[in-house]
């Protein structure tokens, strides 16, 4: 498949409204605060493929921005019990609840599962302690051995996407050549889309391109450790 600008991503979605892509087309909209597009593309996308982090993500910005804050965090909350280690969406959540005057209790809860995703963000560490009154000092990471080790949200979650069995007949029928984006469409969106299909070789062809635009090199760093990881995870399976 070959997308080098939005025409062309605008025109292979209006004949496929079931392809795994269309959370890229909706960033796009969404980049350009066009609210009503991106939340048609994510609603035609989700009746597809319902539990798609990346379009319910988007979906929650769009919610956020046109300042539907209930709608956002229900959206937001479904993507977590799904896809619990989305950090942005984890972020984006204990704003959200914070503005709406959620309880302390359940913000706590929300604070703890970033801080779970990543021990060092200092934000997250102020509001446990001070809240909780829990010790944040990030200890030194050990593999653990055969224990798994549960996230604070864990209680109502499912396994992730990234556990579950891809769409095979997606990655055959729609993905199955190499997948040339110009430098425009190269977006984190497209690294989670590719990331979720288990197209693994793929997300990190993106990533490269990312780094060459300059983007955020914590980030790509940060996927780039992801993918490695769930590549390794399906080695020993």
């Amino acid at each position: 498949m070959d997308l080098q600008n939005q025409i062309e991503l605008e025109l292979y979605f209006a004949d496929h409204f079931d392809t795994i892509l269309f959370p890229v087309l909706a960033d796009i909209y969404l980049d350009q605060n066009d609210l009503k597009r991106a939340r048609k593309v994510c609603e035609i996308g989700l009746k597809h493929h319902k539990n798609d982090s990346a379009g319910l993500y988007i979906l929650a910005q769009v919610d956020k921005q046109e300042g539907n804050l209930k709608l956002a965090e229900k959206t937001l909350e479904k993507l977590l019990l799904y896809t619990p280690d989305h950090l942005a969406a984890a972020l984006a959540l204990c704003e959200i609840q914070t503005v709406l005057g959620r309880a302390t209790n359940r913000v706590l809860k929300s604070w703890k599962h970033v801080l779970f995703l990543d021990p060092n963000h200092k934000t997250a560490q102020d509001f446990v302690k001070k809240v909780g009154g829990e010790d944040t000092k990030p200890e030194k990471k050990q593999k653990p051995k055969h224990k798994t080790i549960k996230s604070p949200l864990s209680s109502k979650q499912n396994k992730s996407p990234n556990s579950l069995k891809r769409d095979t007949t997606l990655q055959k029928n729609e993905l199955q050549d190499p997948l040339k984006v110009s430098p425009r469409l190269a977006t984190f969106t497209l690294v989670s889309v590719l990331k979720n299909q288990g197209l693994f070789s793929q997300a990190l062809e993106v990533l490269d391109v990312l780094e060459e635009k300059g983007e955020s090199p914590k980030s790509i760093a940060l996927e780039r450790d992801t993918i490695k990881t769930l590549i390794e995870n399906l080695k020993k399976d």
